[in-house]
């Protein structure tokens, strides 16, 4: 998943990807790294993390989708209801191969 995000994201404008080592970050540490990130033009709006313990999705439930906001905490349900209705309109995307 995580390959297949990265090649998304750069293909749609996407300019920075923070990836734990082996892809692994606890999100508490995601947290972290959302609100301490340097100066200004470093800081993050959100971050969309993968997990195993929200949202059980993927081909065989085993991981997740949460968006974090730019104060490190999960996203009210009215951005999270917002970024999904945006979803259900996308006909195409761009992927980098």
């Amino acid at each position: 998943a995580i390959q297949t995000i990265i090649k998304r994201g750069v293909a749609n404008g996407v300019k920075r990807f923070w990836i734990g080592q082996d892809g692994l970050l606890s999100t508490p540490a995601v947290s972290a790294v959302i609100r301490e990130r340097g100066p200004t033009w470093q800081k993050a709006f959100g971050a969309f993390i993968l997990t195993a313990s929200h949202n059980p999705g993927g081909p065989e439930e085993d991981f997740g989708i949460k968006y974090n906001c730019e104060n490190g905490g999960p996203a009210p349900e009215k951005l999270t209801n917002t970024i999904y209705d945006n979803t259900t309109t996308i006909k195409d995307y761009k992927m980098c191969t």
